[in-house]
């Protein structure tokens, strides 16, 4: 893969759980895991569902970034303002690479 076709950025954010020390509540938030230079693949055309009554259409992208061992399934990409839940992960070229597939979430 040529390394110039990564041209955009993203931040793969990680869940995460802490507790409010004063209240003693649990807080759920997205933090940033790490920022990576991708190369982004838009799919031609999304997939669409019907479920009870209800019409739901998926956007489907993919992104190309270095690997990182500590990248998966539980996190999140974050693109252009937009929130794309990593839905599957190979490695490429013998640990060069992940292609990550993701779903926009809405």
């Amino acid at each position: 893969m040529n390394a110039g076709l990564m041209d955009e950025l993203v931040t793969v954010q990680q869940f995460s759980t802490t507790t409010d020390l004063n209240t003693g509540a649990k807080l759920q938030s997205w933090s940033t895991y790490t920022t990576a230079w991708a190369r982004v693949q838009e799919a031609e055309s999304g997939s669409e569902s019907v479920d009870s009554d209800r019409r739901e259409a998926k956007q489907t992208v993919t992104f190309t970034v270095r690997y990182d061992s500590g990248i998966n399934t539980k996190m999140r990409i974050v693109w252009e303002g937009r929130n794309y839940n990593i839905e599957n992960i190979a490695d490429l070229s013998r640990r060069m690479y992940l292609v990550i597939q993701t779903e926009l979430v809405q």
